[in-house]
């Protein structure tokens, strides 16, 4: 399990707007904190036609079966027992440098 790998994951239960069901999650936790039972996910959602594509969120065009958006409003941590299965990796250096500047944005102070 590494950086930028994609699993599908359980993410029930959930509480509230949080993302819920069986989807696509990006593991963003660094691989020294991969080995421990938890891991850092973004989870994805699939793109609905004409939904509009927000600054906190990226669009991923070929890395899934389907158009997806990570959600990175809604980066949490999650047991690794929630991991149901590896889908792919994003091996694409430009997507993961785009991965870290819209989380990089989200802790800037403006």
């Amino acid at each position: 399990m590494k950086q930028y790998d994609i699993y599908l994951a359980d993410l029930n239960p959930s509480i509230g707007r949080e993302q819920r069901g069986m989807r696509p999650v990006l593991i963003v936790s660094n691989n020294y904190e991969n080995f421990l039972d938890i891991v850092t996910i973004i989870p994805a959602t699939s793109q609905k036609e004409g939904r509009r594509i927000y600054p906190n969120e990226i669009l991923l065009t070929t890395e899934l079966q389907k158009p997806s958006i990570l959600l990175c409003q809604q980066i949490r941590t999650i047991s690794k027992k929630r991991l149901v299965k590896k889908l792919t990796s994003i091996t694409n250096p430009d997507i993961q440098k785009k991965i870290v500047d819209v989380l990089c944005m989200r802790f800037e102070n403006i």
